[in-house]
């Protein structure tokens, strides 16, 4: 009978090469980030170019109302899990209003901008009267038997800023329309409470006021804009605040805002707009209390929270996004605008591989 030691011996040495070879590769890592819904097309395309870079790596993303991503964000941390490894909000100032108290982030860059815009279904009542000038796009909202959308505010920042439109609208076509050298139009007077009725913490939300609106028309409300996108697709929803990135990127019909009302500009573009902006208000919820939200121009922000497992790994994801290979995704193929150059808060804060980008 063969002696079977040679045949153990060979066995071991495979065994020892398969464990030499498995401790060499690299082992799968998964960077994890929330971010807003509006930028959920362009951050897919960054991440399917980050992941062909590093094969190890899956990034998985999360979107979903800038409010609300945070507030989960935060949740997950307190119940002693890790938070993301990276968090994109729609508006900046949600980042160190809501994460730097109690230790969460301590430093946000603002990269970049947007634009409210009103969207619409093919052939939707009015619509052809408001491309061809003959009629406002409030005139149609007010007096036509048809149904608007927008996000809700206390979850995602489109929301709000819709509901600021109204009252810049207002403000712009009515109530200070001769400071802007217009005509009152009777068509924009008392807008905001005939389009967005209730009281203040109820108007404009998920399950808000049943208040009837004028000629019939209706007021829908989302818990994230992007989903109204697949309502004015179907045609089951005749128009819908958006950004105008998010409009581009679905391919949907979409009516430019005046730059008075459309949240876009800044001073050095036109002079005095922020504080026009500013003048616009609404109370948001923040946890068991409401804030005031003013108006200001879109800004987008990125952090990496403080106990973020993979930061370095989210720092190389950041540095991507912030470079040429992010403006190229953002601003050439999806339509927003990139801050030049983004601004740091708190640069000191800064991983050494971003204090070295910015």
């Amino acid at each position: 009978m063969k002696s079977i030691l040679p045949k153990m011996i060979s066995m071991a040495m495979a065994l020892t090469l398969l464990m030499t070879v498995i401790g060499c590769t690299p082992q799968p890592e998964t960077l994890t980030i929330f971010h807003a819904g509006s930028l959920a097309v362009p951050f897919e395309d960054l991440g399917a170019e980050f992941e062909e870079s590093r094969p190890n790596v899956d990034i998985v993303f999360t979107s979903g109302g800038s409010a609300t991503i945070i507030s989960n964000a935060i949740a997950q941390e307190d119940a002693g899990e890790s938070p993301p490894d990276i968090i994109a909000s729609a508006d900046y100032k949600l980042i160190p209003d809501r994460m730097y108290e109690g230790g969460y982030a301590d430093w946000y860059i603002a990269f970049a901008k947007n634009s409210m815009v009103l969207c619409y279904r093919d052939n939707a009542p009015g619509s052809d009267d408001i491309e061809s000038g003959t009629r406002t796009w409030y005139d149609v909202l007010r007096n036509e038997d048809v149904s608007y959308g927008h996000s809700d505010p206390d979850q995602d920042p489109a929301g709000y800023r819709t509901l600021l439109v109204f009252q810049l609208a207002q403000k712009y076509y009515h109530d200070e329309a001769s400071e802007f050298g217009l005509t009152p139009d009777p068509d924009a007077e008392n807008l905001y409470d005939v389009l967005i009725p209730g009281s203040e913490h109820e108007r404009g939300r998920v399950g808000g006021t049943s208040e009837a609106r004028p000629s019939g028309s209706e007021e829908i409300v989302s818990a994230k804009s992007v989903d109204l996108i697949t309502a004015l697709q179907s045609g089951d929803l005749d128009y819908a605040f958006e950004y105008l990135s998010v409009a581009m990127q679905h391919g949907v019909n979409s009516i430019d805002l005046a730059d008075h009302i459309n949240l876009s500009r800044i001073d050095l573009e036109i002079a005095g707009v922020e504080e026009s902006y500013h003048e616009a208000s609404i109370e948001i919820k923040q946890g068991d209390t409401y804030a005031a939200q003013y108006g200001a121009a879109i800004v987008y922000g990125v952090t990496i929270p403080l106990h973020a497992e993979n930061d370095e790994l989210a720092a190389e994801f950041v540095e991507l996004l912030l470079g040429s290979s992010g403006k190229q995704v953002m601003e050439v193929e999806n339509f927003q605008p990139m801050l030049e150059p983004p601004i740091c808060d708190h640069p000191e804060n800064l991983p050494a591989l971003l204090k070295e980008v910015l």
